[in-house]
C-alpha cells in the first residue's frame, strides 16, 4: 500500500497532467498526431488518431467513450494542430491560452524541453513559500506521552519554526498555519487574476489543490488524524473557511478602506480576539498593501518562475510605519501632547 506522501504526488501529477495538456509545444503535438496517423491501421477497431491525440493522461472515461463508438475511416494526416482551422499554433487557445501559454512556452520549455510537469512543479515550490511563514511541528514523543500541550479551546500547540509566529505573538498551531498560509495564498491570486480567465482558473486550481494536500499531510502528521473520513471533514470546513476569507479580503480592497481590511484580518488571522494587538493587526494590513503593490510590478511568470523572490518585504519592518503618526494625528497631538487629544463623545443610553 502507498504511503500518503506517495498518494499525494501521485494526485498533483495526475491533476497537473490533465491541466497542462495544452502546454505541449505546437511541434511535439503535430508529430505525436502523425506518428499516431501513420501506425493505426483504417480498418483497427481502436479509435481514431485524431482521438487519440486528444485524450487526456489518466483518463479512462475517453477509452469508454472510444469503446462505444462505432469505427470510422481515420481522417488524411494533416500538420496543422487542434484549433481554429488557419490559424498559427501559436495563436490557437486552449483551457491554458493567452498571457500564460506565452509565458510558460516562452520560458520554461526552451529549458526543460517542453516538459508538461513544469507548471505543477513551480505552483508547488511557489506554495511552500506561502506556507513556511507559519510553520510548526509537534513532538512525536509528546504524542505519545499524551502530553501535546493545548488551549483552553482545546486546539494543540506545537513548536513552532515560521517567523510570523513570533513576530505577531501567534500561538503555533493548526489555524495560525493555516490562516497565515491563505493570507499569502490570497495575495498570489489576487495577481493571477489579471490573467486569462481560463488561464487564471487553472493556475489556480492547481495552487489551491496543493495547499489542501499540504493540510491532510500536517493533519496527518502533526495531530495524528488516521482517520481519511476524519480528515475529510475538516477539509470541508477549511475550504468554506478559504471562500470567506477571499469574498472578506475582496471586500477590504474593493472599498480601498484599510479599517474593513483589517476588520478581515482581525476575523481570520487573530480568531476575532479581543485582546489582539492593534499594533500587530495594523502591521499587517501595510504589509498586505505594500506586498500587493510589489506584486503588481511582477510578471506573473516572474513570481512562478522565482517563488523564492516573491515575499521579500520584512513585515517586521511595518511596525516603523505603523508607529508613525500620520498628518492627521500630527495636527491633534502638538509636539506629541496627548492631554491635548480631543475627548470621545458621551455613550447614549
Amino acid at each position: 500500500m502507498a504511503c500518503q506522501s506517495c498518494r499525494q504526488h501521485t494526485r498533483l501529477l495526475a491533476r497537473s497532467l490533465r491541466a497542462t495538456a495544452d502546454l505541449y509545444p505546437a511541434g511535439l503535438t503535430t508529430l505525436t498526431r502523425a506518428t499516431a496517423t501513420t501506425t493505426a491501421s483504417p480498418t483497427s477497431t481502436a479509435s481514431s488518431p485524431a482521438a487519440s491525440a486528444r485524450r487526456r493522461p489518466f483518463s479512462s472515461s475517453a477509452c469508454r467513450r472510444a469503446a462505444k463508438t462505432p469505427t470510422r475511416p481515420s481522417a488524411p494526416a494533416s500538420s496543422v494542430g487542434p484549433g481554429t482551422p488557419g490559424t498559427a499554433p501559436d495563436e490557437q487557445t486552449g483551457p491554458v491560452s493567452g498571457a500564460l501559454a506565452g509565458a510558460l512556452r516562452g520560458k520554461f520549455q526552451p529549458n526543460l524541453g517542453g516538459n508538461p510537469y513544469v507548471l505543477s512543479n513551480q505552483l508547488d515550490k511557489l506554495y511552500k513559500v506561502c506556507a513556511a511563514p507559519a510553520a510548526y511541528t509537534i513532538s512525536e514523543d509528546l504524542r505519545k506521552a499524551d502530553s501535546v500541550p493545548k488551549t483552553d479551546d482545546g486546539e494543540e500547540l506545537g513548536t513552532p519554526h515560521g517567523p510570523w509566529l513570533q513576530i505577531f505573538n501567534l500561538s503555533p498551531s493548526f489555524s495560525s498555519w493555516s490562516h497565515v498560509t491563505m493570507l499569502h495564498m490570497y495575495l498570489i491570486i489576487a495577481r493571477m487574476r489579471c490573467l486569462d480567465r481560463d488561464a487564471a482558473r487553472t493556475m489556480q486550481a492547481q495552487f489551491v489543490d496543493n495547499f489542501f494536500f499540504d493540510c491532510e499531510r500536517v493533519m496527518h502528521l502533526n495531530h495524528g488524524m488516521t482517520s481519511s473520513a476524519l480528515r475529510q471533514r475538516y477539509l470541508k470546513d477549511i475550504f468554506m473557511q478559504w471562500r470567506g476569507l477571499i469574498a472578506a479580503y475582496d471586500e477590504g480592497l474593493a472599498k480601498k478602506s484599510d479599517r474593513v481590511l483589517a476588520a478581515a484580518v482581525w476575523r481570520n488571522l487573530f480568531k476575532a480576539r479581543e485582546d489582539a494587538d492593534l499594533r500587530s493587526l495594523a502591521a499587517v494590513v501595510a504589509w498586505m498593501r505594500a506586498t500587493l503593490r510589489d506584486l503588481e510590478g511582477m510578471a506573473v511568470d516572474d513570481i512562478v518562475a522565482r517563488s523564492a523572490a516573491v515575499f521579500l518585504r520584512d513585515p517586521r519592518g511595518m511596525f516603523k510605519l505603523v508607529d508613525e503618526p500620520s498628518a492627521a494625528l500630527k495636527g491633534v497631538f502638538k509636539d506629541g501632547d496627548a492631554a491635548e487629544a480631543p475627548q470621545p463623545d458621551a455613550v447614549k443610553a
